[in-house]
């Protein structure tokens, strides 16, 4: 069961990023794009955090897991809660045209959203 939640992590982030991410840059106007990513991605963050919540919980609760198995659930936790935190921030510097700014911050929640993936498909094989 604990192998299940990883699993959920690692489907989310590829059906967003693959293809809902994709679709709607295509088939939306910049505006309405940003009006639905704005809506999309603090959700997908806090998604994210749930599902590393319920992955802790359920190592926790494996007597048969190790601790790398508790380092990796945090990494999903930490890590999307940081993203979420950043949103407003990453907004901001949208809406100003702060595009140094936006580019840190955006590359940051990328990159994290890579760490969570890996970590997550990392964890089925440890």
């Amino acid at each position: 069961m604990m192998d299940y939640f990883p699993g959920m992590a690692v489907g989310l982030i590829l059906m967003q990023t693959a293809i809902v991410a994709p679709i709607l840059f295509r088939t939306l106007d910049l505006e309405s794009f940003g009006r639905s990513i704005r809506e999309i991605w603090p959700k997908f963050f806090l998604a994210l955090g749930a599902i590393g919540v319920l992955t802790l919980i359920s190592v926790y609760l494996d007597q048969g897991s190790d601790d790398i198995h508790l380092v990796l659930s945090g990494i999903t936790v930490s890590l999307s809660l940081m993203c979420y935190l950043i949103i407003p921030a990453t907004n901001r510097a949208t809406d100003s045209g702060n595009h140094g700014r936006f580019n840190i911050l955006h590359k940051l929640s990328v990159y994290s959203t890579l760490a969570i993936l890996v970590s997550n498909i990392a964890f089925i094989f440890v």
